[in-house]
């Protein structure tokens, strides 16, 4: 059976809703596979060993795992009294179904509904994560009353990656971004089936590519690893390699661009070091004047994010005001003022102003699978849009008046082992973020296998694989590490620190560190303490975090980073010179940029100091203990990140990758 009557609900597993007298609920997909099983064997205590066979399929989760989806699913049915009606938590054994429960029959009937296709995993994954977000609509929208979910139809679909699509407000040419094989270019298609032309400058990088209002020129970005500047190509000029430089901007800073209605104003946004917070800036095309905007303090990522609004001509803007919570914000060039329009309880990309007044559109959580529509009054969202693959980038289609274009991509990474089978390891998705014990025993990374990041361990002797749930699914992971005793593993995430003890047949969480800033450069100082840093006040700071008692200690303000290296340690200067005793030894520049996505690119297997060649990110550098140096030629794939432990090394690379341009509505 998989349809039932549940106390007061009607529940379909097939389709994972629960229907009741307020109207349909949609569970997801773990919560409707318990309540199945509940419903399988009702009036029986059920251990939590069982329920992980049966549920989770053996795979290694915590105990808080388990009490996570035992919430949701109380949530969902209303069991949430004193007296429950339905989940009885029966101490030292687990839980016990106590609603009465009656299968329903369906008999066939040439009007019953034919069971559907078999569907691929990334298909399912779409269909239930779109139909988890479907709870969060309630239907309070203020007219005009809030249109269906719109069709997606493919606006540019070529063999080549592509991204950040710009379609000119007259409904004509779209533009994209994608690779020649050396570069990033700016691509333009006149008009469907035609040949792709690329308009951006060449030898370096081009993307953001921005429409004036009245499609005269374009903004965008151009980066070629020394210069950093800002473009404008005027429509007539396209192909033709002529372009005129409006700004040198920050190398390092990489800025969503949008122009003013009169297209007099460019608006970015910069950091003025690669990791200080990004913040707003107004750029007169007329005599090049810039002004930082007023916006709310830039914290840890910073302000991030901005659109246009299509008739008020004020700017949407996000903001981390708090890790992993991203708060949106309207400015006014004019008055040069701020407020607040809402809080999101997760991290938002981007957003952009809704055609309808009152609501923005933005991708939903991550991994984002849908495109959402929030309404700035009542918080309450709907779908748009739903994808097989991620979305991201969204942008207006003035054209229409009511579609949206965005990019829709799937990126497979893989983890390598240099000296290692990689029989069985990968997935058809994301795994990333590789670490190595440092007895090189076992393989910890990220993957996206389950549709959301889980933690897998590999046991490298015998090949098995398991998984550890996250305390919840959103979740970001930045970075893993492993304690020298190998028995801990160290997560930094979006929303803080998180610690698991690792054995053989179980992993289970015994710290959750949340902070006010974003933590970057996580490293064991010992099985009690870690290091981390801060970007704070204009610096980078060092501080010590005791897992036990949670105190935080700030180091001297001379270091900006604490590299542990076996019974060694490196402290590191505001300028990345390395002191061991208090005497400098070590200049790491010819290292590549240390700080990226929140790692410190610096790896020890306990003896050696491991970093990407500046000149050649391929090749790694080793620094034994006197600190001089040997080049490993090729090692690791560029830019990824990797784990050396006993002279093996881990890295990631991008197996495939897959991304169009696609649109709402219209037609095939």
């Amino acid at each position: 059976m998989t349809s039932w009557t549940v106390g007061a609900f009607q529940f379909d597993a097939n389709t994972n809703r629960l229907h009741g007298r307020g109207g349909d609920v949609a569970l997801e997909p773990k919560a409707s596979a318990l309540l199945a099983y509940f419903c399988e064997h009702p009036g029986r205590n059920i251990g939590r060993d069982e329920l992980l066979q049966a549920v989770w399929h053996g795979q290694l989760v915590s105990d808080n795992s388990i009490n996570r989806v035992i919430v949701l699913l109380r949530k969902a049915l209303g069991d949430d009294k004193k007296v429950r009606e339905y989940i009885a938590t029966v101490p030292k054994v687990g839980y016990r179904f106590i609603a009465r429960v009656s299968a329903i029959e369906h008999s066939p009937s040439a009007s019953a509904p034919v069971s559907p296709p078999r569907r691929t995993a990334p298909a399912l994954l779409a269909i239930a994560i779109a139909v988890a977000t479907v709870l969060l609509w309630s239907g309070r929208f203020p007219s005009p009353p809030a249109p269906a979910v719109r069709s997606i139809v493919p606006l540019s679909r070529l063999a080549v990656t592509q991204s950040n699509g710009a379609q000119a407000h007259d409904g004509g040419a779209l533009l994209y971004t994608a690779h020649d094989g050396q570069y990033d270019r700016i691509y333009q298609v006149s008009r469907p089936g035609d040949v792709p032309e690329p308009i951006s400058a060449p030898g370096g990088d081009a993307d953001f590519a921005s429409w004036a209002h009245d499609d005269r020129f374009i903004v965008y970005q151009f980066f070629d690893g020394e210069r950093c500047e800002f473009h404008l190509l005027e429509r007539a000029q396209f192909g033709t390699g002529e372009v005129q430089v409006i700004y040198e901007c920050i190398s390092g800073s990489y800025s969503e661009l949008a122009l003013s209605l009169d297209d007099r104003t460019l608006y970015f946004l910069e950091r003025p070091t690669p990791a200080a917070p990004y913040a707003a800036y107004a750029l007169k095309l007329e005599g090049g004047t810039k002004r930082r905007l007023s916006q709310p303090v830039a914290r840890g990522y910073g302000n991030h994010y901005l659109d246009v609004h299509p008739t008020r001509g004020s700017l949407l803007l996000l903001s981390d005001q708090r890790p992993g919570k991203t708060s949106v914000f309207e400015v006014d060039p004019a008055s040069d003022s701020f407020s607040l329009l809402t809080v999101f309880e997760y991290g938002l990309d981007s957003a952009i102003w809704s055609h309808r007044d009152g609501y923005i559109v933005h991708p939903s959580r991550h991994p984002s699978y849908q495109l959402l529509e929030t309404s700035l009054t009542s918080d309450q969202s709907r779908v748009v849009v739903s994808d097989s693959r991620r979305i991201s980038s969204a942008r207006r289609m003035r054209s229409s008046g009511q579609d949206y274009l965005f990019t829709s991509y799937l990126y497979n990474r893989d983890i390598e082992l240099a000296q290692g089978s990689n029989a069985g390891l990968n997935s058809a998705v994301m795994d990333y973020l590789p670490a190595l014990s440092h007895d090189a025993r076992r393989l910890a990374f990220i993957s996206k296998r389950a549709g959301y990041s889980q933690i897998w361990v590999r046991e490298l002797a015998s090949g098995r694989l398991r998984a550890i749930e996250p305390p919840d699914e959103g979740r970001r992971f930045h970075d893993l590490r492993w304690s020298a005793d190998h028995g801990q593993l160290l997560a930094n995430t979006n929303t803080g620190l998180l610690v698991y003890a690792i054995a053989e047949d179980r992993a289970d969480l015994i710290h959750d560190v949340a902070f006010e800033l974003p933590v970057y450069a996580v490293r064991w100082r010992d099985e009690r303490t870690v290091s981390f840093s801060h970007y704070e006040n204009g610096r980078w700071r060092a501080y010590e975090h005791r897992l036990d008692t949670g105190q935080n200690t700030a180091l001297d303000a001379r270091w900006a980073f604490s590299l542990a290296q076996g019974q060694r340690e490196l402290l590191l200067d505001q300028s990345l010179v390395a002191f061991r005793d208090g005497r400098p030894v070590l200049e790491l520049r010819r290292c590549a940029d240390p700080v990226w996505r929140y790692q410190l690119r610096w790896y020890s297997d306990g003896q050696d100091l491991y970093c990407h060649a500046g000149d050649s990110p391929a090749d790694v550098l080793r620094f034994d203990a006197q600190l001089n140096s040997t080049r490993l030629p090729g090692a690791v794939n560029r830019f990824e990140f990797f784990s050396v432990a006993r002279g093996k090394i881990a890295s990631t690379y991008v197996a495939s990758s897959h991304s169009d341009i696609m649109r709402t509505g219209g037609s095939e």
